[in-house]
């Protein structure tokens, strides 16, 4: 499930207001893990597409 940033932010605040000092620290880490993760990814990706040009398909190979 994705959801709209501003409803993903409202939610965390939700959360975060039931959360102890602890808690929600730990609960920050995660989220910052996370975005490191996706960042990282991201690059990979772009460095992946970059290196390796797309495959030439012969449109008369194909069967329909």
């Amino acid at each position: 499930m994705r959801l709209p940033t501003k409803q993903l932010i409202s939610k965390i605040e939700t959360l975060s207001n039931d959360l102890s000092q602890e808690q929600l620290s730990n609960f920050l880490d995660i989220i910052n893990a996370m975005t490191a993760l996706v960042e990282e990814a991201s690059e990979l990706g772009d460095s992946q597409n970059k290196a390796a040009p797309a495959p030439n398909i012969n449109q008369d190979s194909l069967v329909h």
